[in-house]
Formats: C-alpha cells, structure tokens, sequence
C-alpha cells in the first residue's frame, strides 16, 4: 500500500489552518469568557437590589427599639411572598444565624445545591458571595443580614440564568460557523494564491531540472517570468545548469579516462592475485610496482585536470586534494615494496603519535567497508612524539584497521589506545627498559587460532579467502615497525577478538643517542 506524502502545499495549508483556526478558537473563549462575566455581573445586581431591600425592611424594624426576632422572622416571610418576582428569582432562602429557616424550606434550600460552608463564610467574612450552577441554570447570591450592625442571618436568593447561558450558546454556535466559513475562504484562495505564487514555479523549475539530466544534447533554457525570489532561483538554476552542460563532455571524456585507469589498476590487481607465490619476494614487488605504477601515474594526472576545474568549490577541491596525497602515498608505499627484502632508512623525523593517529581514523572512516563497524579512539594526552616516519607508520595503522574491518565482517567495534608504558625488559639485558609508547588496535572479532598466531607475519601468510588478502600486509607492517627501532606483537583469543600492539621509542632532543643505547641492548640480547 503506498504511503500519502503531503506536498508542499498541503503542508502550507494545514500550518496556516491550524494556525487561524487555534488563534480564533482562543479569541472565541476568550470573548465568551468577557461576555459571560459581564451577563453574570448584571443578573448579580439582580440579588444584590432583592437583598438590599430586604435590609432596608429590617432596618425600618429595628430603627426606634430592639425587634423580637419573630416579628423580623414574620416581617421577612411577608417580604418574600410580595416583592420576589418569579420570572426572575427562584423561591427564595431565608437561614438565621442559629440555623433556623425563616423563609423557604429544607428542600428547597437542597435545591439550590449550595454547600453548607457558603453560610458560615458568609456570617464570618460579614459580605456577601456568589455561586454558579450551571446544571440548574442559577446564580446563587448570599449576604447577610444586619441587625444594629449585628449579622442576624442570611440571604440566598438564587437568580435564574437560563437565558444567559442560552445566548451565551446561540453565540458559541455563531462563532463556530464563522471560524468553519474563514477555514473553508482560506482553504479555496490559499490554494489558488500557493498554486499561482509557489507552487507552479517550483513545478517548473523541477521540470527544467529533468529535462536538462535527460537531455544529452543542447539545452534550451527558460527565461525567468516572476520578478521575485522564484525568478532569481530561476536564474540561478539556469546558471549553475549552463555551467554543466559546458563541462559535461570534458568531465565524460576524463570519466573515461579513469574507468580506463581503474580498469588497468583491477587488471594488475588481478595478475598479482593469480600469480604463484614466488620464492623472491623481491621479483614479486617488482611486479606489484611495475603493474600499479602507471595506473597510479594516470591517476595523478587526471586528479591535476579535474582541480584545475573545481578551483571555484572549496569542498570538491579538497577532496581532490587529499585524493592526490593518499595517492602519492600509495606511490611510495609500491616503491618501497622493492626494498622490503633490504633494509630502507625512510624518512623519519618527531612525529606527534595522537595526531597521526587522528588522521588515519578520519582517512579509514570514508571506506565503504566500514558498514555498521564503530570506531573508537582513546588517545593518552601524554603520549608525546616518536622518530618515525610519518607515512609508513601512517601505512601501518591503515593496514591494521583493515585486518581489523574484515575480521568483524561488517558488525562490531574498532578501538585504538594509545599510551606510555615501560618497554618490557628485554632477556639479557640488566639495565632498566626504556620507557616506551604503545599503539594498541583492538577488535571484537572472531579472534585467531592459535595455530595460525605465530605465521600471521610471515610473507604470503593469510587467511583470508582467494582474493582478498596476499598474506603481505601484517609482515610488511612488522618489518616498517622494526625499522623505527619498534615491535609488533598480537594478542588474540578465539571468540573474543585480536588486538595488535605497536611499541615506539619516544623521541627526545638526544634520539640519536638514545636510537644507539637501544640498538646496543638489542645487539647484546
């Protein structure tokens, strides 16, 4: 069943709907509110002008002399029975300060409804108090009655709201039509108004986008009709459109020209992967250098044409950029394939560990095979420089990342530590060890067996399936890593994954001395 995705000017729509209509839902209640206390505040004046009455009787009572209460009780049933409009009151209720009703009953003072603690707040607070029953339709008004300033009872009289509260609906009922009528106006010209202004420019840029990608040849271009934003997006399309349809056949000729490349480079990457294992690992590297040497030459050289043509986007220069130096890298790790059999000098210098390790991860994390792998750094603040050359240990480090991503088979978690530890003391030798720092790459993969832990390192050696590893890479590694004056050890346990540990000399101001003292211990183990 396919899934409703709203457009753009559903979504437009449905905002300002739910917009007007929350905006004049508030404004509604809030008016209703205003006219219902101003409708309740006039029927009030309704109970106060009855109680005021009532008070003026018993006023011209007790005026000359003290009353008995009898006489006002019997003044006020009279009272009640002559000057309480039905059409506006309800029978009204008379209570006396003890308790006793003067006029009304117990059941008509149930009626009301009214809890028992409005009497008493009224006889302490001496003033009088509202009370709304809106299932009965009344506005209960109770206040006191005074004798010689003394309160002598209380007045309830429950003033009908009927009418109020049916106007007050009539009035809820009109709003409510005028709100739907505003929606129903704001739905019909919205949409006219977001078709003309919007919608129907964007339909048109969209168009102009899929003709030109479907179009191999010429392309015409439209002219811009509005003389707003959508004619400036309309300019600005057709600008960036004609600078691709300039250099779409100079960017297919140099695609052509690296698929030719990247077709030279997997046919040698073939030939090396079906040859025998030679017993000269020299005349094999002579091979790997003379088959991946031109493609990476062609390479180059199509990287040079292709920045010459992206100088004006930042991003894609910059990528060309690092393409170029992971490139030149390759070049020089082919070149030194040669020498694996001889020992190389390199190019060492101080090396900052931490940040060379930063730049392998952030090199590594762009390869597809990653898949769902996780990769983590814990990096010791402390761990200082060590005389290395950059690039091979670089070299090392991305070797060891890939072991590692193929032994988790696309799930699982990549950690690199770093720290500064005491080398371990060499057999042999008395003299305290070197401290030394420690690059530790672990996995949560399968592990290795046993069995295979003491030949991972020789030349020729994996185990991986045919055409996916040469055995090269962990003694290639090990032999760049003792030239640094450096070991390679693995630690693996089946079921629980491998980690592979790098220890380097630090590098001091005297790392020539202290490269000699570290040879002479070796030499003498």
């Amino acid at each position: 069943m396919k899934r409703f995705l709203p457009g753009l000017r559903t979504e437009i729509l449905l905002s300002l709907t739910v917009l007007l209509v929350t905006a004049m839902v508030l404004t509604s209640f809030v008016v209703s509110r205003i006219w219902e206390r101003d409708l309740l505040r006039y029927k009030a004046a309704d109970g106060k002008a009855l109680i005021q009455k009532i008070q003026s009787a018993v006023d011209a009572l007790s005026a000359d002399s003290t009353v008995p209460l009898d006489v006002v009780k019997t003044q006020l049933e009279q009272f009640a029975a002559e000057n309480v409009p039905a059409e506006i009151f309800d029978p009204l209720v008379i209570q006396a300060k003890d308790g006793a009703l003067w006029v009304g009953d117990r059941a008509s003072r149930q009626a009301l409804g009214v809890p028992d603690f409005i009497f008493s707040k009224v006889l302490r607070m001496k003033k009088g108090a509202f009370h709304v029953s809106r299932e009965k339709n009344l506005l209960l008004v109770s206040a006191p009655v005074f004798a010689k300033d003394h309160p002598i009872a209380v007045v309830q009289a429950p003033v009908r709201i009927d009418g109020v509260l049916q106007g007050l609906r009539r009035s809820q009922h009109l709003i409510g039509f005028y709100i739907g009528l505003n929606v129903l106006v704001l739905l019909v010209f919205g949409t006219f108004l977001l078709s003309r202004i919007v919608i129907r420019p964007i339909k048109r840029l969209v168009k102009t986008a899929e003709d030109f990608e479907n179009t191999n040849g010429p392309y015409s271009f439209r002219k811009p009709t509005e003389h707003n934003e959508m004619g400036q997006l309309t300019m600005s399309l057709n600008s960036m459109l004609k600078r691709l349809a300039e250099n779409r056949h100079e960017m297919e000729t140099q695609i052509q020209s690296l698929e030719k490349a990247n077709m030279e480079l997997k046919e040698a990457r073939d030939e090396v992967l079906r040859s025998e294992k030679l017993s000269c690992l020299g005349r094999l590297s002579a091979g790997v250098a003379h088959e991946v040497g031109n493609p990476l030459g062609s390479i180059l050289g199509y990287t040079g044409l292709l920045m010459a043509h992206v100088k004006e986007d930042p991003e894609a220069l910059d990528y060309l950029q690092r393409i170029e130096s992971e490139i030149s890298r390759i070049n020089t790790i082919v070149r030194e394939l040669l020498d694996y059999s001889r020992s190389s000098p390199g190019n060492p210098s101080p090396v900052d560990i931490n940040a060379l390790i930063l730049e392998a991860v952030t090199l590594f994390s762009h390869q597809r095979l990653i898949g769902n792998v996780r990769l983590e750094t814990q990096l010791a603040q402390d761990v200082g420089r060590a005389w290395v050359d950059a690039d091979q240990l670089k070299q090392v480090l991305i070797n060891l990342l890939f072991n590692a991503c193929d032994a988790l088979d696309g799930t699982g978690q990549i950690t690199i530590y770093t720290t500064r530890q005491p080398r371990p003391l060499t057999p042999g030798v008395k003299r305290p060890p070197h401290e030394c720092i420690e690059i530790t790459v672990s996995d949560t993969g399968a592990g290795i067996p046993v069995s295979d832990q003491e030949q991972i390192f020789d030349p020729f050696f994996t185990t991986k399936p045919p055409g996916k590893g040469t055995g090269l890479g962990l003694a290639i590694s090990r032999r760049l890593v003792e030239s640094f004056d450096g070991h390679l050890e693995v630690d693996s346990r089946e079921g629980k994954g491998s980690a592979f540990t790098i220890r380097l000399n630090p590098w001091k101001p005297n790392h020539d001395t202290q490269r000699s003292d570290h040879r002479s211990e070796r030499d003498s183990a």
